[in-house]
């Protein structure tokens, strides 16, 4: 309970544990994904040695969705419980005084108790970004998929509308994913064009390890007319990996937004 003196949450000094939500910005360009390896440069890592600087403890960390190596974040989510004594509306500013100049928090906010960054979540919104011009790129090309020929957008859209539903994601997640976990609801999925630059954008219950970036390399044969929208489907219903194209590379892949 607070009374009418008390200093808004946000303010008071940290004494105990609270649980504290970060959202994160990062070019993945030069990490080796979201989770920590030994004597490898991951974004969990960095986000765990800040705190541990700031507050002299060891934090353990949740994230909504573990980015692959090379691929982006403009709203991954964390929490944490934060320990030691820093003021939470003063954690934003001395988080991005330790971090590295490729990762960024945005907010930060204590949650309560039973937030978690993970399941506590609604939906994920993806975005996986071609570049369709015959030059390669020079500015941004950590952020493409760098395609030589024009793809078409209105094939692809429609091949993405046979994504939309509740689905066993086999042919398109890693074979790592365990087999009796692999449905999941897909709410939307649009392909929209800005100049040379393709996006597509899939939102998500969840997604599987390299789910994304096996829908961007299957949308990518229907848009080069290498396969007709239909066949999208096909792969779906056939529940077999070996069906799908290559993996599209994870540098055109950025992860938007966390719903909760």
């Amino acid at each position: 309970m607070r009374f009418s003196g008390d200093p808004p949450i946000e303010t008071r000094r940290v004494r105990s544990k609270v649980n504290t939500k970060v959202v994160l910005e990062y070019d993945g360009t030069g990490f080796s994904g979201w989770q920590q390896q030994t004597g490898r440069r991951t974004v969990e890592a960095e986000l765990k040695r800040a705190l541990r600087e700031l507050t002299g403890r060891d934090h353990t960390v949740y994230a909504a969705g573990r980015t692959d190596a090379g691929a982006h974040a403009l709203g991954q989510v964390v929490n944490f419980d934060l320990q030691g004594r820093l003021p939470i509306n003063r954690l934003t500013g001395a988080l991005n005084a330790r971090l590295p100049e490729d990762v960024s928090a945005l907010s930060v906010e204590p949650v309560e108790a039973g937030f978690q960054a993970r399941y506590s979540a609604r939906w994920r919104r993806y975005r996986y970004r071609y570049l369709d011009r015959a030059a390669r790129p020079a500015i941004g090309r950590g952020h493409c998929w760098h395609i030589g020929r024009q793809l078409d957008v209105a094939l692809m859209a429609e091949a993405g509308r046979n994504l939309v539903g509740k689905h066993d994601w086999t042919s398109f997640c890693a074979a790592s994913e365990p087999a009796a976990s692999r449905v999941r609801e897909m709410r939307s999925a649009t392909v929209s064009r800005r100049g040379a630059l393709v996006d597509v954008e899939l939102v998500a219950e969840g997604f599987l390890r390299g789910l994304v970036r096996g829908i961007a390399g299957a949308l990518a044969e229907v848009g080069l007319a290498r396969r007709p929208p239909s066949w999208v489907a096909e792969v779906l219903a056939a529940k077999d990996r070996r069906l799908a194209p290559k993996t599209a590379p994870a540098r055109g892949l950025t992860l938007m937004e966390v719903i909760y």
